[in-house]
């Protein structure tokens, strides 16, 4: 049932300005008052959040829900993709249309639109994606824009065969600046890692322990320099998508330190998890691209994050069932890559951000929410606690400590990357645009609430 009014009581409230005590109350699907104390009449439904963390719904800006590749689909479509989110506290995802071949990126975009309007419970957009580029890609940019979609990934690898060579990527970064978009490049070599990859085939050397020996760092750090100075020589920001390397993130540090605009997102497993995952014998299932590091990278990542290299964190949330990854017979050259985790990304970046090493909630939030929602075309909108703003709110339990488990969770996945991880914090309740979606009765909302959000532009975070 919805609520046409909420009142959220004696929360500690993460706003831009930091950490406050006070009241929030939601009418209809706004945000219409924050106060030290609200007292209202009538009807109304009143969440006790003494004790609790009030966050703005988290931006998830890197997902694939109902992907097809690797001779399959990832195992979350936008129906349980989005229940899982809700469950973490993610109100609003970002996916990616990827034309299939001779298809244009707007008839993409209205493709995928239709789906997610279907069977959604959160918002939703998408970022185009350039999958190669001829004289008819400008235009189709535009056409992308004008749909509502003024963001563009581009493979620098070969992946799937949607890999884009180096003309093609500094043309597009030209071209976004016209069009008030922005790029993001999965950046990796592709030469080296297909060459790699190949002499480790061709010497027995499959089994995915040998991974990221076939894919080393310098893979990504080569690519994202190139991508940067592509970047700067076009005059315009570029983002980087899931940041992998402690080496990659000390030169990204040094670049912005000189003022380049430059975007950086990790994601949780990234910082969380190491290669040594890859030696168990279910190693397989950790296949992800790029491939998981060594637990130093995994500590130069923390200082990337505690030092603001990295503007977001997003979860790259791509699941397999283990049936779909052992379909790969244990090579890492046919196991489908990816992980999922959009449900736990909350509670495991408190966890080892916030408890752990003593980043603020503030910085969480700015990572989770106001970061992707002011790059991404939808701020003040999404992504903050203000009045006006939509009421996507997160009222999170920092004293809960918990297991993670596979069996406990929302995706249709069937096996979790952070199985018997122990965090403090749990979501308690998801609200969006005024609705409650999950509580701890579980999802609440009906399949297909969630609207497409057109964005126009995109920002540069607060620094």
């Amino acid at each position: 049932m919805k609520e046409n009014r909420i009142l959220i009581k004696s929360g500690r409230l993460i706003t831009e300005q930091g950490e406050e005590a006070a009241d929030l109350l939601i009418e209809g699907e706004k945000i219409s008052a924050i106060a030290g104390s609200i007292q209202i009449k009538g009807k109304f439904k009143e969440i006790d959040a003494c004790g609790k963390i009030v966050f703005p719904g988290l931006i998830d800006p890197h997902v694939h829900f109902e992907l097809k590749a690797y001779n399959s689909f990832s195992s979350d479509d936008f129906f349980s993709g989005s229940r899982a989110a809700a469950a973490g506290g993610v109100t609003t995802f970002i996916d990616f249309a990827i034309p299939s071949q001779g298809q244009d990126m707007a008839s993409r975009i209205r493709e995928k639109c239709g789906s997610a309007a279907q069977k959604s419970i959160v918002d939703f957009s998408f970022h185009a994606q350039i999958t190669s580029w001829n004289p008819a890609t400008p235009d189709d940019m535009k056409a992308a824009v004008e749909e509502g979609v003024p963001s563009f990934k581009i493979f620098m690898p070969s992946t799937e065969g949607w890999g884009v060579d180096d003309y093609g990527i500094y043309r597009a970064l030209e071209n976004s600046a016209a069009l008030n978009s922005i790029v993001m490049v999965h950046a990796e070599n592709g030469s080296i890692a297909d060459s790699m990859a190949e002499e480790m085939l061709r010497k027995g050397k499959t089994g995915i322990a040998d991974f990221p020996r076939a894919r080393p760092d310098v893979v990504e750090r080569e690519a994202v320099s190139r991508a940067c100075l592509l970047a700067d020589e076009a005059g315009v920001p570029v983002y980087i998508c899931h940041l992998s390397g402690g080496k990659s993130a000390s030169d990204l540090r040094k670049l912005k330190m000189e003022g380049r605009d430059i975007l950086v997102e990790t994601t949780p497993p990234y910082l969380l998890l190491n290669r040594e995952k890859y030696n168990g014998p279910e190693g397989f299932l950790y296949a992800c691209s790029p491939p998981l590091r060594d637990q130093e990278d995994n500590y130069r990542l923390w200082r990337a994050v505690i030092e603001n290299t990295i503007d977001t964190i997003g979860t790259d949330h791509c699941p397999f069932k283990k049936k779909q990854k052992l379909s790969g017979g244990g090579s890492f050259a046919d196991t489908p890559m990816g992980l999922g985790g959009i449900e736990n990304t909350l509670e495991l970046i408190y966890t080892e951000g916030v408890v752990k090493r003593g980043i603020s909630p503030l910085q969480v939030m700015r990572m989770t929410s106001c970061n992707p929602a002011k790059i991404f075309g939808l701020y003040p909108r999404k992504g903050t606690l203000k009045e006006g703003s939509d009421a996507d709110v997160v009222v999170f339990n920092p004293d809960v400590k918990k297991t993670i488990r596979a069996g406990k969770m929302v995706s249709e996945s069937d096996w979790s990357p952070y199985e018997g991880f122990s965090v403090n914090g749990s979501v308690e309740t998801t609200i969006s645009r005024g609705e409650i979606i999950y509580n701890k009765s579980g999802i609440r909302a009906v399949k297909g609430r969630g609207k497409f959000l057109e964005r126009k532009g995109f920002g540069l975070p607060a620094t």
